[in-house]
């Protein structure tokens, strides 16, 4: 089946942008000067979607001007030394759309998956399928259209509909380059001899001088700073390394050098902005071209960030980029998905999009400072007072917000500090704004158990079910206003919340089993970032905290599908790194699953499969019980408790 071609219509005048020059408040912040279709055709073969029919695919890259000089533009680093054309500066990027073939068969909702490392993600968590695979067509069945926009200012163009990237400029002091102190962590997890370590920007020279690399065993210990021998530029973009004797594979190296170019990544917030915006009002573009959305023409517009993207559009919010600089809201509706309480280092001078602070790696890297909640709150320990919704509230453009987390975010991402002030208060999230954490599970679902460098094998507790769930939610708040099921996420008031000790959190003790438990290492402090290496203040730290567990080592709060509540392993939301790769550290993004033994074992304190479920049918009404009671809490849809009890009944792990 081929889609058909959308019938002629008007063009609709372009935005008064295009004959009007820059000049600060009266004139146009930004405009699309041309929406170039690269491609278009029928997508995933042309399936058809129940209701919704068959889906088009459009490809394009989106030739965008900013007036660097506008008070809505002010905020974006370093956007005042990019080249300019006539006043202007100029960028592109990519923007690729999945719509219904008919618009009269269209949700009229756009839910924009903000790109991770330029590809899309939002096809895998909440589809289950992939970009070239529309898995369970949840998405479409829904009649929903899609869009991913370039903004990550590291990764090029593509126009190839599989990445979506950027071209943007680099700033420069006139005809002179930009130069500034940029850092590098790498950890190698091999035993290799050597090594080597990408730069993101070009050492400004190739002499050594200046630059800096050292090693260490883990975040918080002392580095060793190694001979200039140990290292050499193999290019501009790159280092190799001879590694020393006596580190580990997990070992942190770290290099510190002059670096040039600075790429005003601060554009892919204004590329969200403003392509969306314009998506959404069915324009034309500024050269006249009509609007591929103009027959579907949006009523409402999601963001939906997942892990990577999810920091970013929490930074977006915050640093005011949900404001039209016409005056409008660009994002209905939002859901950062697996963020935690961090933000995202882009809006700087030598940004770097891609990294995150994690307990091990880039422990101390920009992103992970206050404010952390979406509430407008005294920071007790910096002494700010600011909130994500500080400036959206002020314009009255805040967007209806799902703040949706696993349990490895309250481990690697400080969560907690997302409803608490880092000193033993609960924080009130605002009206607009729910907190959900599915429980008991990592920061992406395992698609099944391997090991690799943790000790333990990794999480394959179900997301999929509770992000369907609430994107329904979602699109009915934003949409009309009604209200979605309450938060369910962990405060101090309800005593769910608490130190990260095994005693304290109430985590069964496996020690016997071979399964240890990572005492003391969540910590977050103040950081200057004023200098490189970034400094932390231990004088000035937060209480970081994690959720309370069963004494199977569920998660009590939150959304807990049939995984967590009729449980045949315990999952948790960390892992450990294992002997030989900076042994005890938290394992990246892993959580664990230990199953439960068929029969009693000795050293084992939880219940035996035999002792929980007689059969495999008390198995599957157990699961049906639990998926009913989601559903009539309006936490899971029809279509996913038939799934999980379809799938009870085939366990195979449980007997007869």
């Amino acid at each position: 089946m081929t889609c058909l071609r959308h019938p002629p219509f008007l063009f609709v005048l372009a935005m008064l942008a295009a004959c009007a020059g820059p000049g600060g408040p009266g004139s146009p912040a930004a405009q699309v000067e041309r929406f170039e279709i690269v491609s278009r055709g029928p997508a995933f073969d042309g399936k058809v979607f129940d209701d919704a029919g068959p889906y088009e695919k459009i490809v394009a890259i989106a030739h965008l001007r900013i007036d660097p000089r506008h008070p809505a533009n002010r905020a974006i680093a370093d956007l005042d030394r990019a080249p300019t054309s006539g006043g202007w500066v100029k960028y592109e990027t990519d923007v690729i759309l999945l719509r219904p073939c008919d618009a009269a068969k269209a949700s009229r909702v756009l839910v924009l998956d903000i790109p991770n490392r330029g590809g899309k993600l939002a096809l895998d968590v909440v589809n289950e399928g992939s970009a070239r695979d529309a898995g369970n067509g949840f998405l479409m069945r829904r009649g929903h259209t899609l869009a991913w926009i370039g903004w990550q200012g590291n990764i090029g163009l593509a126009a190839n509909g599989e990445l979506a990237g950027t071209a943007f400029p680099a700033a420069r002091l006139g005809d002179q380059p930009i130069t500034g102190q940029s850092v590098e962590e790498k950890v190698f997890d091999d035993i290799k001899p050597t090594g080597s370590i990408d730069l993101a920007y070009p050492a400004a020279s190739a002499s050594q001088a200046g630059a800096l690399l050292n090693v260490r065993a883990h975040a918080t210990a002392t580095p060793v700073i190694l001979p200039v021998g140990a290292w050499t530029y193999a290019s501009p973009t790159r280092i190799e390394i001879t590694r020393p004797r006596g580190f580990d594979a997990g070992a942190i190296y770290q290099f510190q050098y002059e670096a040039r170019d600075p790429v005003v990544m601060g554009l892919g917030m204004a590329a969200l902005r403003d392509v969306t915006s314009h998506l959404k009002s069915g324009m034309a573009d500024g050269a006249g071209q009509p609007n591929p959305l103009a027959d579907i023409k949006p009523d409402v517009a999601l963001a939906l960030g997942v892990s990577q993207p999810g920091r970013f559009l929490r930074d977006l919010i915050w640093q005011g980029f949900n404001a039209d600089p016409r005056g409008g809201k660009v994002f209905d509706g939002a859901m950062p998905l697996i963020a935690g309480s961090r933000k995202s280092f882009v809006n700087r001078r030598f940004g770097r999009p891609e990294r995150y602070s994690t307990a091990h790696l880039n422990h101390w890297t920009y992103g992970d400072q206050f404010p952390f909640s979406y509430a407008v709150t005294t920071d007790p320990v910096g002494g700010a007072t600011d909130g994500i919704f500080a400036r959206c509230q002020a314009s009255d453009t805040c967007p209806k917000l799902m703040h949706v987390d696993s349990s490895l975010e309250f481990w690697q991402g400080r969560a907690s500090l997302v409803v608490t002030d880092g000193a033993g208060k609960d924080i009130a999230l605002p009206a607009g704004v729910r907190a959900y954490l599915m429980s008991s599970t990592q920061h992406m679902a395992a698609d099944r158990a391997t090991v690799g460098i943790c000790k333990w094998t990794n999480n394959t507790a179900q997301q999929g079910p509770t992000v369907r769930v609430l994107l329904d939610h979602l699109v009915a708040w934003a949409r009309s206003g009604k209200e979605p099921p309450a938060s369910r996420f962990p405060q101090i008031g309800s005593a769910m919340l608490t130190t990260p000790q095994r005693d304290a959190v109430g985590f069964p003790d496996l020690g016997k089993i071979g399964v240890g438990y990572p005492e003391g290492v969540n910590e977050l402090t103040v950081v200057d970032y004023a200098s490189l290496p970034p400094r932390p203040a231990p004088d000035k730290r937060y209480q970081v905290l994690v959720p309370m567990a069963d004494v199977d080592g569920h998660d009590i709060a939150g959304i807990r599908l049939p995984d967590v509540e009729v449980p045949l392993a315990t999952y948790a939301g960390w892992n450990l790194r294992r002997r030989g790769f900076a042994e005890d550290q938290l394992c990246g993004l892993n959580g664990l699953s230990v199953p439960f033994a068929p029969v009693p074992r000795a050293g084992d304190p939880r219940r035996a499969l035999s002792q929980r479920y007689k059969s495999r049918l008390e198995y599957a009404k157990a699961v049906a019980i639990a998926a009913r009671a989601l559903r009539d809490d309006g936490l899971l849809l029809d279509e996913d408790v038939t799934r999980f009890i379809e799938r009870a009944k085939v366990e195979q792990r449980v007997g007869p």
